[in-house]
């Protein structure tokens, strides 16, 4: 009997889960905060009838909801914390897009379709350097007694990625991602689409499993080294908000 690929996933690490805990527990105060929860009630108005109920809709669009100073700050971590552990995931679902191809009958070769998620797969990891940078920065605002080493982290977090770095700066600035296993896909594609090219579409449809198969377990290989990153985070985080740590409920001295 074999097992899900769900099933053979690493469990999420003790920190990991107990800051998206703190998380949750933090946006659960936040209810309470004054006006809160009414703000959030007319914005959820606002989407559902796209502004056809609501009155002066333009002008509710642009009102932004003002914390006070410290809840400002604990908001930035909280949820930029969110927006890094959604990259995070995101990487992981790559694995999906290699494991199918959705488009038979449909102009789009098997080829590009591969190409397209590798180059997908390349831009989660220049995300997750972005938006880890952005955490750390807002978690230093947010702990100024602690010293927060934002470059050197990221010197860490680039040296081990440096190879989907590399590949996503030359896809974004010079040209296509190029790789001989797509390109036989592409060769024995098109050599298959020939008139007597019967005999070759088996030989496609063997290159094509066996790199995407690859592909997905470099997935899941390269999406268990990033989230190393994300525990190093939340034991950051932990160890030095003082509002997640303790009570888990956060201080606000101006409300």
């Amino acid at each position: 009997m074999t097992r899900s690929v769900e099933a053979n996933r690493d469990p999420i690490p003790k920190s990991t889960t107990m800051m998206l805990d703190a998380a949750v527990k933090w946006i659960g105060w936040l209810e309470n905060y004054p006006g809160w929860k009414e703000w959030n009630r007319e914005r959820f108005s606002r989407t559902l009838y796209d502004d056809i109920l609501v009155p002066d809709a333009d002008e509710a669009g642009q009102r932004e909801f003002v914390f006070s100073d410290d809840v400002e700050r604990q908001h930035a971590v909280v949820f930029q914390y969110l927006s890094l552990q959604q990259t995070s995931t995101t990487l992981r679902e790559c694995e999906y897009y290699f494991r199918r191809f959705p488009f038979h009958g449909l102009p789009v070769t098997h080829s590009d379709h591969i190409t397209n998620i590798c180059e997908m797969y390349f831009g989660r990891f220049y995300e997750f350097r972005e938006r880890l940078k952005k955490y750390l920065n807002v978690v230093a605002v947010a702990a100024p007694t602690h010293r927060i080493d934002v470059g050197g982290f990221i010197k860490i977090f680039d040296k081990e990625f440096e190879g989907e770095l590399r590949a996503r700066n030359s896809v974004h600035h010079h040209s296509r991602f190029e790789d001989a296993a797509i390109e036989r896909v592409f060769l024995t594609h098109v050599v298959s689409s020939g008139l007597s090219g019967n005999g070759w579409k088996a030989e496609r449809q063997a290159a094509y499993r066996k790199v995407t198969q690859e592909w997905a377990a470099r997935v899941r290989r390269r999406a268990s080294k990033l989230e190393e990153f994300m525990e190093a985070a939340a034991q950051l985080t932990l160890s030095s908000c003082d509002f997640l740590s303790v009570s888990l409920a956060p201080s606000d001295t101006n409300s």
